[in-house]
C-alpha cells in the first residue's frame, strides 16, 4: 500500500503484486485453519462467521488478483494481532504487566487502524469498485458485489465496536463495561447497546478453550498446528492460475531480480514449484492418516485394544504384583505403545513406577476387571523365564510412609497447574508450551547448519553434533518416556525422525523396560553390560585383566567415542535380534518378518546419514572426518550425561526393597538447579527425580526437585546430588577406577 508495484499502479484494481499474493495466500490458509480449530473446539457462531467470512475475502482476492481489497483487510487485521500477542504473552511468558500493556494498546491500535486509515481508504475502494460496477467490466458482479457488502459491513461494526470502546473508557469488560462504584459491590454497565458480549476469535480469551467435539483422542488432533502449512500450500497452488502467471510475467524486472541474486524468490512463485509444494504436503499427510491406519501392522507396539465386538481372540498377558491380567481390550489412557511393551512380562515395576498420580484401590479396581481366572492363569509363564519381578518387596508397599508422601507431593504440585489451565491431572505433567517452542528452536537450529555442514564447512564438524545431541537430550528421551505429550501418537512417532541415538525400539527394551524398571541390579539391568569385554562398572560383571586400566585416558576415550555408533546402535542391536535377549539381561521377542525389513531399512538410512556419504562427497581424509568426529563428538555427549548419573561410588551397588526407595539411593543429580546443566544434559542432571517420575516431562523436574529432597531428608532416605559435571564426572571416575581392581587382591 506504501510502495505498490508497477503493475498495481498501473492498475488498482486487477495489477498484481508477487508481495501481496504471499500475504494473501498465507492470511487465506490462516482463516481456513481459524474456522476448522473454532468448530472443533466449540468456539462461538461469530468467530466461525468471521473466519469463514475473511477467508473467503482473501481466496477470492487471489484469482483474478484484486491487490485493493485484500490489503484493506490486512491492516484490519493489525489490532487482531495485539490480542494474539496478548494471548501469546499469557501462554508463554506469563507476564502480567506485558499482558496489560497489550490489552492497553489494542484500542489505539484499533482506531489508529480501523477508523482513521481504514475509513479513507474503505471510502477510495468502494467509489473504485463503484466505478467498475458502473463503468467497467468486473471479471465477476457477484464477487464485486459481495466485497461492496462485506466492506460496509465490516466497517459499520468497526464503528460500532470503536464508539462502544470510547464510551465504556474500555475499563471492565468486552468493548464498553465502566468500573462499579465503589462500595456497593456491583458491577454496572454504560450504554449497553455498545456491550458485544463476544470476542471475534477462538471464544473469550480469558478462558480455556471448551473440549473438542467427541470424547476419543484421534492422531489426526495432532495434525492441527500443521494445518495452516497444508492449507496455505494448497491456496497458494490454486491461486497461481495462468492468468495470474501472465500478470506476474508483465511485473517482474528480470534484470533487477538477477542483478541482486534473487532467483529463489522468483522460482518460488512459479507454478510448478507452488503445486509440488501442495503436493508434497498432501502426501506426508497421507501417508500419516495410512499409518495411524495400518502402522500397527508393522509396529507392533502400536496395536490398538480389541474392540468388545471383535470375535477374533487375541491376547495380552501381563503379570503385576503376581497376578496375570489380559489389557487386550483396555483403552489405555495413554496408548496401546506402554500396554504392548509390557506383553509377556512381569510389568510390576513399570506400572508402579507410571501411575503415581491415581489412588492406588481405584487403579486396582480398574485393573482388576482383566484380571485372568486361576485356572488359566495357572499356565501363563513370561517369554523369558528370568523376568520372574523378585528384587523388590510389593505387599504394602502404597501404604508406605515415604511412598505415599511422594505421590502425594506430586499430585499436590500439578493440581493447580491443571485447574489453572483447564486440563488433566495427566496432560499437567507433559511438555509445556515454552518446552515444545524450545525443541523447535532448537531443530531450527540444527537444521539450518545441515547445509552446511553437507557442504564441508570445517566449523559444521563439531557445531551439528552438538545441536544433534541436545536435540535429542530435550525431547526424543522424553517422548520414549510418554512425557512429551498426552497424545500417544506424538510420542511414539516423533523418535523415529531422529534415531541418532538408538533405534526407539530398542530404546524401549534397553531403557524403559530395563534399566528404569531394574536399576543398577545386576543382570536385570542392561545399562551395567554393554561393553564388559573392555569395561567393568558393577560387581556383576567378571573381571578381566584388561579391566585394570580402564580408567586411563587412552581406554576412556575408546570406550565412549564408539559408545553410540558402534555400541547402541550396532552391537546391541545385532545381539538382541540374534540372542533374543537386550545385552544379555533383558527378553527380547524376535521381530516379525515386515518389522524386520523396516527395522534394518531404517539402520541402513542412519548409516548412510552418519557414516557413508561423506565417502561420496569429499576426498578420503576429509570424508573420513566428517564420518567419524560428529559420531564421536555425539557419543562423547551421550556417555557424558548418562554415565555419572548412577555409576558412582554412592550409587553404583546401592539397593533398596522398597522401589521407590530404591530409584533414589541408585541415582545421583548434578547441577540441579544449574541451567546448563538442565539444558545440556536434558534433565538428566536430575536423575533421582526423573526416575522417580518417568511420564513427567523434565520441564517441572526443577520445581520438583526441592520437595522430594525434603522429603528424602525427612525419611532418612540417602539423597546424592553434585554441584555440577566435573564434581559428578571425578566421582564416576573414582569408581571406575576402583572397579578395574581385581577382586580379592591387596588394593581392593
Amino acid at each position: 500500500m506504501v510502495s505498490p508495484d508497477r503493475a498495481v499502479l498501473s492498475d488498482p484494481i486487477y495489477g498484481y503484486s508477487s508481495h501481496s499474493q504471499f500475504h494473501f495466500s498465507l492470511a487465506a490458509g490462516f482463516f481456513l485453519w481459524a474456522a476448522v480449530m473454532s468448530i472443533i473446539y466449540r468456539g462461538s457462531k461469530v468467530s466461525i462467521a468471521h473466519h469463514v467470512l475473511c477467508f473467503a475475502v482473501y481466496f477470492l482476492a487471489l484469482n483474478p488478483f484484486m491487490h485493493h481489497v485484500g490489503n484493506i483487510y490486512l491492516l484490519f487485521q493489525a489490532s487482531t494481532l495485539c490480542l494474539d500477542l496478548k494471548s501469546l504473552a499469557k501462554l508463554v511468558v506469563d507476564d502480567k504487566k506485558l499482558v496489560h500493556n497489550l490489552q492497553k494498546l489494542h484500542p489505539y491500535v484499533f482506531v489508529s487502524t480501523r477508523i482513521l486509515i481504514g475509513l479513507p481508504i474503505s471510502a477510495i475502494f468502494l467509489y473504485d469498485m463503484g466505478r467498475l460496477l458502473l463503468f467497467g467490466t468486473p471479471h465477476s458482479v457477484g464477487i464485486v458485489l459481495f466485497y461492496v457488502c462485506v466492506c460496509v459491513f465490516i466497517n459499520c461494526l468497526n464503528v460500532y465496536i470503536a464508539m462502544g470502546m470510547c464510551l465504556g473508557l474500555n475499563d471492565g469488560g468486552k468493548f464498553c463495561t465502566v468500573p462499579h462504584k465503589k462500595g456497593d459491590g456491583v458491577r454496572r454497565e454504560k450504554n449497553d447497546i455498545f456491550n458485544l458480549k463476544f470476542s471475534i476469535s477462538f471464544g473469550d480469551r480469558n478462558h480455556d478453550h471448551k473440549k473438542q467435539y467427541g470424547s476419543k483422542t484421534h492422531f489426526s488432533d495432532g495434525l492441527f498446528p500443521s494445518l495452516p502449512l497444508i492449507v496455505i500450500s494448497v491456496i497458494a497452488s490454486i491461486s497461481t492460475s495462468p492468468s495470474s502467471l501472465e500478470k506476474q510475467e508483465n511485473s517482474i524486472d528480470h534484470a533487477l531480480y538477477d542483478n541482486l541474486g534473487n532467483n529463489i524468490y522468483y522460482m518460488l512463485t512459479e507454478n510448478e514449484t507452488f503445486r509440488a509444494a501442495a503436493l508434497v504436503t498432501a502426501i506426508l499427510y497421507g501417508a500419516i492418516k495410512i499409518f495411524e491406519r495400518y502402522g500397527h501392522l508393522v509396529y507392533t507396539e502400536a496395536t490398538p485394544p480389541v474392540k468388545q465386538k471383535d470375535v477374533v481372540k487375541r491376547h495380552l498377558y501381563t503379570k503385576i504384583r503376581n497376578e496375570w491380567y489380559d489389557l487386550a481390550r483396555f483403552e489405555h489412557p495413554g496408548g496401546p505403545v506402554a500396554l504392548n511393551l509390557a506383553r509377556n512380562r512381569d510389568a510390576t515395576a513399570m506400572f508402579e513406577s507410571h501411575h503415581y498420580l491415581i489412588d492406588h484401590k481405584k487403579l486396582m479396581g480398574v485393573l482388576n476387571k482383566y484380571k485372568v481366572p486361576e485356572a488359566e492363569a495357572a499356565n501363563l509363564r513370561t517369554f523369558d523365564p528370568r523376568d520372574d519381578g523378585a528384587h523388590f518387596v510389593w505387599k504394602d508397599y502404597e501404604k508406605d510412609p515415604f511412598v505415599t508422601e511422594v505421590k502425594q507431593m506430586v499430585v499436590d504440585h500439578f493440581t493447580p497447574i491443571a485447574k489453572a489451565r483447564g486440563i488433566s491431572l495427566r496432560e499437567a505433567t507433559k511438555a509445556t508450551t515454552q518446552k515444545w517452542m524450545l525443541v523447535i528452536g532448537m531443530m531450527v537450529a540444527f537444521f539450518s547448519t545441515v547445509p552446511f555442514f553437507v557442504a564441508g564447512q570445517w566449523w559444521t564438524i563439531v557445531v551439528t553434533p552438538l545441536l544433534a545431541w541436545v536435540i535429542i537430550a530435550n525431547y526424543w528421551h522424553d517422548c520414549l518416556h510418554f512425557s512429551m505429550s498426552s497424545d500417544w501418537r506424538v510420542n511414539a512417532i516423533f523418535p523415529y525422525l531422529f534415531p541418532w541415538l538408538s533405534s526407539p525400539w530398542m530404546w524401549y527394551h534397553q531403557h524403559d523396560i530395563g534399566h528404569h524398571a531394574y536399576t543398577n541390579i545386576g543382570h536385570k539391568d542392561p545399562d551395567l553390560a554393554h561393553a564388559p569385554q573392555l569395561k567393568r562398572e558393577h560387581e556383576s560383571i567378571r573381571w578381566r585383566k584388561r579391566h585394570e586400566k580402564q580408567e586411563s585416558w587412552l581406554v576412556f576415550g575408546f570406550i565412549w567415542s564408539l559408545a553410540v555408533g558402534f555400541g547402541l546402535q550396532f552391537m546391541s542391536d545385532i545381539r538382541a535380534n540374534l540372542k533374543g535377549r537386550y545385552n544379555n539381561v533383558v527378553g527380547y521377542e524376535k521381530l516379525n518378518p515386515v518389522r524386520m525389513f523396516c527395522h534394518l531399512v531404517g539402520r541402513g538410512v542412519w548409516a548412510y546419514c552418519v557414516f557413508i556419504w561423506p565417502y561420496m562427497v569429499f576426498n578420503f581424509w576429509k570424508a573420513a572426518a566428517f564420518a567419524t568426529i560428529p559420531s564421536f563428538i555425539f557419543s562423547w555427549c551421550f556417555m557424558l550425561n548418562s554415565q555419572i548419573n548412577h555409576l558412582t561410588e554412592h550409587t553404583a551397588h546401592a539397593s533398596d526393597p522398597n522401589f521407590l526407595k530404591h530409584q533414589i539411593v541408585t541415582a545421583q543429580d548434578f547441577g540441579a538447579q544449574n541451567w546448563w546443566c538442565t539444558f545440556f544434559s536434558g534433565g538428566l542432571n536430575m536423575q533421582l527425580e526423573h526416575h522417580c517420575f518417568p511420564c513427567v516431562n523434565h520441564c517441572h523436574l526443577t520445581a520438583l526437585q526441592p520437595k522430594l529432597k525434603a522429603i528424602c531428608l525427612k525419611h532418612g532416605v540417602n539423597y546424592w546430588e553434585v554441584d555440577g559435571y566435573r564434581s559428578a564426572l571425578e566421582s564416576h571416575l573414582k569408581h571406575t577406577e576402583k572397579m578395574g581392581v581385581r577382586p580379592f587382591s591387596d588394593d581392593h
